[in-house]
């Protein structure tokens, strides 16, 4: 209770400052009822007190019409000590005797709260009839903080809150109330007698408060009580540390100082809390909370152990959970690399590897491995559930499919359950190898064509190494032609081919440092059954030229003057010659079943002639 400083005493209109006023007396204390109600905020009681006026004492008085009557301590026990004045007066002549209590603080700034003010007094007096005035005049100067001495001499400074007025003469209890604004740090109260003998048996001055309580796991503030008005007011919970809310933490705090509304809390399990009876705790460190069970376990292996709250022992560097496992299971590390990893057999086509792998003690035993192969820009991966153990620590793989005599760069990775969560460490599970395929025989030759006298080929899809040469057999009727090209060849001539009634078979192969590759099927060249079809001429000044047939042609003839002239059959275009000036013309195309129709005739004029045939029917 020590509460009030800045007392005033004054005497004979001296005023001495006295700097502090003494605590309650503790055996008041022990018989005050009301400061055990928590929801009352007792701001001062004059009950608790032994020593009122004087040093140490909690009033003040002041006499304001110079006739020295004074307020002055009365009879009564400990803790029932009162405070009176008797100065008879009328209704016209009335005295002004003051009595101030010393400056009473108030709680939570916030909010405006109601003031209340119960007196306790008797008021007689020694005249008869109505001119005795029989009331006392109640006053509050309302500041921010203890004032000055003539704050105790300037009772202009106060205003009027209530005239208590008695109806009998015996000691009665009242009660005035004032609104403490918010902001206001506290007030001053007056009390003027005009005339009476007045006791001032008991002030109480308090306001209600909504008292700071804990409801399960919700804090409820301690908060003065709004007014009337204003009643009730909003005021908002908080969690217990560890907890969070499930429902608003809005509650409610109404004027008479009594909480209402319903906040929950629970205890973030989640975050490694359980409530032990009104706390979220943690467990003790090296063990975690089971939230399915909520007790505290002791962390598994390779975890962190010096955590004070959590619902699960965090791994240690390098080691994980996969995201399958639970809080409660051992944090395990990615495999090793595979070791004596080499190539076992190679062909044109396959690279067999073979590698070893023995776990460690401890480690996971869902391990497998990814393996993949690169060439030039190509990567190939493969399925780890196709990689088949051949014993208890030998496994194999067959790379098939591959192209001969080409190296591949070969990567082995060895994996388990919680590989993926370590990608930056990938490289130190892999191991890589390179391997060269066998050479291998090139592919069938194959889109054979003849045209004229050339045989045309494309090579083969794959070589399989550098191509030396092709080999090919002609066959027309019962004879037989072999013949040998450069590999940087794809045609050959063969003069006999346009000549004869006979049909022609052709087959080509390749051959490299391997050997010689698969022979085309043949292509059949079959005699001509019908004639070549009318050519369709075209000029140019002094030169003609034509298409070509689809048809095999052997030869061009030229007619002119009722005479003609053979051309190859790889020329398809005429000319004038140097001393000829005009020349009507017809051309016709010959194969193997005789002469087509002549074209139309064209008439060619003198000019010079540049032959530039329009197209030919040999590449190059």
């Amino acid at each position: 209770m020590d509460r009030f400083c800045g007392v005033v005493l004054t005497l004979l209109l001296t005023v001495q400052v006295i700097k502090c006023q003494a605590p309650a007396d503790a055996a008041c204390l022990l018989n005050d009822n009301q400061s055990q109600n928590p929801n009352v905020l007792t701001l001062m009681d004059s009950n608790l007190y032994s020593n009122l006026i004087g040093n140490g004492g909690i009033w003040t008085v002041f006499n304001n019409d110079s006739t020295g009557m004074m307020w002055s301590s009365g009879a009564g026990g400990i803790c029932q000590r009162t405070v009176q004045v008797c100065e008879a007066k009328t209704q016209y002549f009335k005295a002004n005797n003051w009595i101030f209590t010393q400056y009473i603080p108030r709680q939570q700034l916030n909010y405006n709260t109601t003031i209340y003010v119960n007196v306790t007094l008797r008021i007689t007096t020694p005249c008869a009839g109505p001119t005795c005035p029989r009331s006392v005049l109640v006053h509050n100067y309302v500041v921010n903080g203890p004032q000055n001495a003539d704050v105790f001499t300037n009772p202009s400074k106060y205003s009027l809150i209530g005239i208590i007025t008695a109806s009998t003469i015996l000691p009665f209890t009242t009660t005035l109330t004032f609104t403490l604004k918010a902001g206001n740090g506290g007030f001053y109260l007056g009390f003027r007698d005009q005339g009476s003998c007045t006791s001032l048996n008991r002030v109480n001055v308090y306001n209600y408060q909504c008292p700071q309580k804990q409801v399960g796991l919700v804090n409820q503030f301690l908060t003065a009580a709004p007014t009337i008005q204003n009643s009730p007011m909003t005021i908002s919970a908080s969690c217990v540390s560890g907890s969070f809310n499930t429902t608003s933490l809005d509650l409610f705090c109404n004027s008479t100082g009594k909480w209402s509304g319903f906040s929950t809390c629970i205890c973030n399990t989640s975050g490694g809390y359980r409530d032990t009876g009104g706390k979220c705790e943690g467990c003790d460190r090296g063990r975690w909370l089971n939230t399915s069970t909520l007790t505290c376990q002791r962390c598994p292996a390779n975890t962190v152990r010096d955590l004070l709250v959590t619902s699960a022992c965090p791994c240690i560097p390098g080691y994980f959970r996969a995201l399958n496992e639970l809080s409660g299971d051992n944090c395990t590390a990615p495999p090793q690399a595979p070791v004596s990893v080499s190539v076992s057999r190679t062909t044109s086509n396959s690279i067999t590897v073979a590698w070893n792998y023995i776990p460690l003690p401890g480690e996971r035993l869902d391990y497998d491995f990814t393996l993949y192969y690169k060439h030039g820009g190509m990567v190939q991966l493969v399925n780890a559930s196709i990689i088949a153990r051949t014993d208890a620590m030998t496994y194999t793989y067959t790379l098939r499919g591959l192209r001969p005599d080409t190296t591949y760069e070969v990567h082995l990775i060895t994996r388990n359950g919680v590989s993926d969560l370590d990608k930056v460490n990938e490289f130190l599970r892999t191991v890589t190898i390179s391997s060269r395929t066998a050479l291998d025989v090139p592919d069938a030759v194959d889109d054979i064509t003849i045209s004229g006298r050339y045989i045309i080929w494309q090579p083969p899809t794959q070589s399989n190494g550098d191509i030396k040469g092709y080999k090919l057999t002609i066959i027309r009727g019962s004879k037989s032609t072999n013949k040998s090209v450069d590999g940087t060849f794809y045609r050959v001539e063969d003069a006999d081919i346009p000549e004869g009634n006979d049909t022609v078979f052709v087959q080509v192969c390749a051959f490299n440092g391997a050997g010689v590759g698969k022979w085309s099927s043949p292509h059949i060249l079959a005699p001509a059954t019908t004639v070549p079809g009318r050519l369709v001429l075209q000029s140019s000044d002094s030169c003609a030229m034509w298409p070509v047939p689809e048809e095999t042609v052997l030869s061009y003839e030229i007619h002119y003057n009722n005479t003609f002239e053979v051309r190859n059959y790889t020329t398809n275009w005429y000319c004038l010659k140097y001393n000829i000036q005009s020349l009507l013309i017809q051309v016709k195309a010959v194969n193997s079943a005789g002469g087509g129709p002549l074209s139309s005739p064209i008439n060619l004029k003198r000019s010079e002639c540049l032959p530039t045939p329009r197209s030919s029917p040999l590449p190059g």
